[in-house]
């Protein structure tokens, strides 16, 4: 019988060195919800990047589009372990795990609208725009969701054709997830000057 005590005894202190050596933090899996979008207009005619509030050049135009999220936690890892008082990661595999995001309603498209504040009138633009590519050429809002990372939820356009817009226009950003849910939101009027 003390025999089995202190084997039991040894295996547990040798279970928590086992464990316990490495000490990593443990893991966590969190969902993204989304639940709205920013958008704003930025002047790109200087040096750096700054937001347009008077007038601006239709050839230095972008759009940045910001897709918010919160983010819940699901589950942590190791936690059986941090219960029973050891350590919070593995011996002989000191690959920490990282923490997880999980989206279950994920982004499935972007559609950029041009609405004249005179008639109100509204017309799809996002092929007006392009974006850069994880491989930094310039593609389609569209091309560019078809190969987009799950994570990425942060968009800077560039407009790239401006025949069909007027002079003074307010852009609108509408961002549909898988489930056909979608948020929008606009921008104040954009004034356009001649170059």
């Amino acid at each position: 019988m003390k025999n089995r005590v202190k084997i039991v005894l040894i295996a547990m202190f040798a279970f928590q060195f086992i464990v316990s050596c490495c000490n990593c933090e443990s893991s966590e899996t969190f969902e993204n919800h989304y639940s709205e979008v920013s958008i704003i207009a930025y002047d790109t005619s200087g040096f750096s990047v700054v937001e347009a509030t008077e007038n601006v050049f239709k050839n230095a135009f972008g759009l940045g589009i910001l897709v918010g999220s919160e983010a819940i936690k699901v589950s942590s890892s190791l936690q059986f372990f941090k219960e029973l008082g050891f350590g919070s990661a593995l011996a002989f595999q000191c690959d920490c795990d990282e923490n997880k995001f999980l989206y279950p309603d994920p982004l499935s498209k972007l559609v950029i609208y041009a609405i004249d504040p005179d008639t109100l009138v509204k017309t799809i633009v996002t092929e007006n725009f392009n974006m850069r590519s994880y491989d930094d050429t310039f593609i389609s809002v569209d091309a560019f969701f078809e190969l987009r990372e799950e994570w990425h939820d942060g968009f800077q356009l560039t407009l790239v054709s401006s025949d069909n817009l007027p002079d003074q226009v307010i852009f609108m950003a509408e961002v549909f997830l898988a489930s056909g849910k979608s948020f929008t939101n606009q921008t104040a009027t954009v004034h356009f000057i001649s170059n």
